[in-house]
C-alpha cells in the first residue's frame, strides 16, 4: 500500500485499456483506515492478514464488497430499490475495476439437529433420487430414503359429493412411505437419562425437587403440577403409577385453574423442548444441564445411520444411501462418476 504523488504517477502510466485486470483503492477511510491505496489483481487469490483491528473487515467488506453491491442494486428498477436496503458510498477517494462481488461468510446449520451438511446442500436429496430410480431392490420413491418421513398407514371413510344433494360413503386409505428410523425417530441416537439430575427425590414439588431448567413452581407449570400430584409429597414416596406420569406420561389434555392445557412427562417434554435442538445452539445453562442428565449412544436399531432397514436394504453398486452420505464428498463425487460410467 501506498500512497502520494509517486502512486498517482504509476496510476497515469497505467493505459486505461490494461486497468481492467486490477480493483484499484484509493484513499479508504472506512472505520479505522486511514487514506489506505491499493492495487488487487483480478482472478488471483488474496489473502488479507493482520492482528485483530488492523482494518481487514474494513477494507474488504464495508469498502470493497460495500461499493460493489451498491452498484449492483443501481441497476435495479427504481420500484425495486424501495424495497432494498439503502446503502451509502464508502468513505473512499477512488474505486475503480469492481466487479460482482459475492461475500462468502460462515455461519452455523442452525438449531435443527436433524440438519446436516447433506441437507443444506441438497446433496441428501439429489442421492433420495438416485437411488429410488435405480437402487435395488426398489423400495420406493425419494421420501422412502429420508430419515425426516415416518412412515404411516392410515384409513377411513368420506362422503363424496356426487351431484345435487346427493352424497356417498367411500373408503380411502394412504400409506407414506418414509425413511425415518422408528426407534431414534430420525436422529440416529436415543437417549438415556440420569434421573438423578431431573430431580431431587428427598424434596416435594413444592419444595423445588424438580431439577430441570424452567421448571419453576410458581408458574404455569406449577398449577399443572398442582393438578396432577401431591405437591407437599417427596418424590421417593410417589406410587410408581405416580412417578411414572411425572416422567413419561404422553401429552394429555387436563384442567387447570380452570383452563384447558396439555400435561406431558419430564422426559418427553425435555425431549421437545432441548433435545431437538443442535446442542451448540443451546443456551450455555440448558447445554450444561443436558451434558449433566443424558447420555446419547448410537440407536441400536440403525446404528446411527438414522434409517429403517428397508432404505438400507437398497443398493447401487454394493452400497446403500446410509454408506454414500458417511463418505467424504470427493470419494462420493468419484463414486457418482463410476455409477454413471458404469450405465447403471
Amino acid at each position: 500500500m501506498s500512497t502520494g504523488p509517486e502512486q498517482a504517477a504509476r496510476d497515469d502510466a497505467v493505459h486505461p485499456a490494461d486497468r481492467h485486470d486490477l480493483i484499484r483503492v484509493r484513499g479508504a477511510r472506512e472505520n479505522n483506515l486511514k487514506d489506505v491505496d491499493i492495487d488487487l489483481a483480478k482472478r488471483r487469490l488474496t489473502v488479507f492478514t493482520g492482528v485483530s483491528g488492523s482494518g481487514k473487515s474494513s477494507l474488504v467488506f464495508n469498502t470493497i464488497a460495500a461499493e460493489s453491491q451498491r452498484l449492483i442494486n443501481e441497476t435495479y428498477s427504481a420500484f425495486l430499490q424501495g424495497f432494498m436496503p439503502s446503502q451509502a458510498r464508502p468513505d473512499v477517494d477512488l474505486l475503480d475495476g469492481l466487479t460482482t462481488a459475492i461475500v462468502v461468510d460462515q455461519e452455523r446449520l442452525g438449531a435443527n439437529a436433524r440438519s446436516t451438511v447433506g441437507t443444506v446442500t441438497d446433496v441428501n436429496a439429489l442421492l433420495r433420487i438416485l437411488f429410488s430410480r435405480i437402487g435395488q431392490p426398489h423400495v420406493g420413491p425419494p421420501n422412502a430414503f429420508s430419515f425426516n418421513v415416518a412412515s404411516a398407514i392410515g384409513a377411513g371413510a368420506i362422503k363424496v359429493e356426487r351431484g345435487k344433494g346427493e352424497h356417498k360413503a367411500e373408503k380411502k386409505s394412504f400409506v407414506i412411505l418414509g425413511g425415518m428410523c422408528a426407534n431414534c425417530e430420525g436422529m440416529g441416537r436415543v437417549s438415556a437419562f440420569n434421573l438423578g439430575a431431573l430431580y431431587d427425590e428427598t424434596k416435594s414439588l413444592n419444595d423445588g425437587a424438580l431439577q430441570v431448567p424452567g421448571f419453576s413452581m410458581d408458574g404455569w407449570y406449577g398449577r399443572i403440577f398442582r393438578t396432577m400430584f401431591d405437591m407437599d409429597k417427596p418424590v421417593k414416596d410417589f406410587t410408581d403409577a405416580e412417578l411414572d406420569d411425572l416422567l413419561h406420561k404422553e401429552p394429555t389434555k387436563i384442567k387447570a385453574d380452570g383452563i384447558n392445557v396439555t400435561y406431558m412427562g419430564l422426559i418427553p417434554q425435555i425431549q421437545k423442548s432441548f433435545l431437538s435442538k443442535d446442542n451448540e445452539a443451546m443456551q450455555p445453562h440448558i447445554r450444561a444441564f443436558v451434558e449433566r442428565a443424558v447420555v446419547f449412544t448410537a440407536c441400536p436399531e440403525c446404528g446411527g445411520t438414522r434409517l429403517n432397514e428397508s432404505a438400507r436394504s437398497s443398493k447401487i453398486a454394493g452400497r446403500n444411501i446410509a454408506d454414500c452420505c458417511s463418505m467424504q464428498i470427493s470419494d462420493l463425487a468419484q463414486w457418482v462418476r463410476s455409477v454413471e460410467g458404469s450405465g447403471a
